[in-house]
């Protein structure tokens, strides 16, 4: 072979290589789309199904209301989740049991539910499962509002892609499978349950103990906002029975994750520690994770049971002080509702203007419905997020409920996941919540908040 020949042959490989690279780079990353979501068909799609499945809301006899809990702790050996750098550890005790809290309320119309987990999420599998029960139970999906506490201490096994496993370990098809059961459960104890009950909201400023991470540092430019920038309420639904037993419903936006990643072993984190404490003076306490997201809790003794002995006892203390205060009256009104999210195509970046392509996220974490879903109690309204979704958008809910005549409480992980949901404004900053944690564009926020905000005037008295 000529030295010509040897140097065409160089070329045309090395042209080849440059080629193939340029199509692999093609079908593995995007541009990002910053197309405004209101010019966008998934918009349209959602607008659409709010038209289609509004919000139900009867009125009827005394809103009568059930609760009951079960225990969902599984064995030792059990994954952990919440954590990507635990890569599945096992947990080897347990410091306190988890449990399903469900509330169930009737007025002779209709029914409905609300369940909290002591889990990371409620999990999208788990979810599955338990709209294949309802229909036994004679219940529809709408009429099941679903939270969790967000313990990042609680156990996993309940993903199937490499993603979610990732943070909740190896899946566990019985684990998930036994979990829905527990669901359905709690749900027929608290129904048998149902009784005439008193009810009342109330809240209480927990300022201290709450603060948002995502501008902790002095460099960031919205730092100057890290005071206003947060929701400092702990909110409580108050139900009464004539006989005097009290029960209580809670929120709290800050994340569940003082304790460290690298102990084996089980616990509900400050969540567990206000429950329990809560139930030594009223028969009845659940716990649900609010807007925590960038929401997280400040301790002093580190990553202990001291400090969720502290941060659980001081919202517990809080909570009785403002409860006596708290009125309550027999109510009439009961409504929920879920309308499906549809959503754009992934836009998982991997750089300040490149995401990668959507086959590659949903190869990693799948393709899950995403709804939202709301709960209606008299004149309180609970509005449920598929994500961890932000305290700082808590304030223009409250606000429209007010208008309304109103409360709105606002949870976090409703049987649906897509990642953290932070104002439009901070899309740019390269954080774990605004960059690895976004996962479906520049205006999730204002999107997902419309939604809402248009679910809560479908409950407008």
């Amino acid at each position: 072979m000529n030295v010509n020949t040897k140097k065409s042959t160089r070329r045309y490989t090395y042209s080849a290589v440059v080629l193939f690279l340029l199509l692999l780079t093609a079908c593995v990353v995007r541009p990002l789309d910053r197309t405004p979501y209101r010019e966008t068909d998934y918009y349209e799609e959602t607008i659409d199904d709010l038209s289609e499945s509004p919000a139900v809301v009867s009125h009827g006899d005394t809103v009568q209301v059930g609760w009951a809990k079960v225990n969902i702790t599984p064995p030792t050996g059990t994954p952990l989740a919440g954590y990507g750098k635990r890569l599945g550890m096992e947990y080897e005790e347990v410091h306190d049991s988890t449990w399903a809290r469900t509330f169930a309320f009737s007025n002779g119309k209709t029914e409905a539910y609300y369940v909290a987990l002591d889990l990371l999420i409620v999990p999208m599998e788990v979810l599955q499962e338990l709209e294949k029960m309802y229909p036994k139970l004679g219940l529809q999906p709408e009429q099941v509002y679903l939270t969790a506490t967000h313990s990042h201490t609680s156990f996993g096994g309940w993903g199937k892609k490499l993603g979610i496993k990732f943070m909740s370990g190896k899946y566990d098809e019985e684990l998930v499978e036994k979990l829905a059961t527990q669901v359905v459960q709690s749900i027929q104890l608290a129904r048998q349950n149902l009784q005439p009950t008193k009810i009342g909201y109330g809240s209480t400023s927990a300022a201290s103990l709450v603060r948002n991470r995502l501008l902790k540092d002095e460099d960031n430019p919205f730092y100057n906002d890290r005071l206003s920038s947060r929701d400092t309420k702990l909110r409580f639904l108050k139900f009464e029975r004539p006989d005097g037993t009290t029960a209580v419903l809670s929120v709290f936006a800050a994340h569940p994750t003082i304790l460290p990643s690298d102990a084996p072993e089980l616990s509900r984190d400050y969540p567990g520690v206000l429950v329990d404490e809560l139930e030594e003076r009223v028969g009845f306490t659940s716990f649900s994770a609010g807007a925590v997201g960038s929401h997280s809790a400040v301790y002093l003794d580190g990553d202990t049971y001291e400090s969720t002995q502290k941060v659980g006892g001081q919202l517990a203390k809080l909570l009785r002080e403002e409860l006596i205060h708290v009125p309550t009256q027999y109510v009439s009104t009961l409504g929920y509702g879920r309308v499906p999210l549809e959503l754009p195509d992934p836009q998982w970046r991997i750089s300040k203007g490149i995401r990668l392509a959507p086959f590659l996220f949903n190869g990693l974490f799948g393709e899950h419905p995403a709804y939202v879903t709301s709960l209606q109690v008299g004149n309180v309204v609970l509005l449920g997020a598929p994500a961890d979704y932000s305290g700082e958008f808590v304030a223009q809910l409250e606000q429209q409920a007010q208008a309304q005549g109103q409360q709105a409480v606002v949870t976090s992980f409703n049987g649906g996941y897509i990642g953290y949901i932070t104002p439009d404004k901070y899309y740019n900053l390269d954080e774990y919540e605004t960059r690895s944690m976004n996962f479906f564009g520049p205006y999730s926020g204002s999107y997902l908040t419309e939604i809402m905000l248009r679910q809560l005037q479908q409950h407008k008295r």
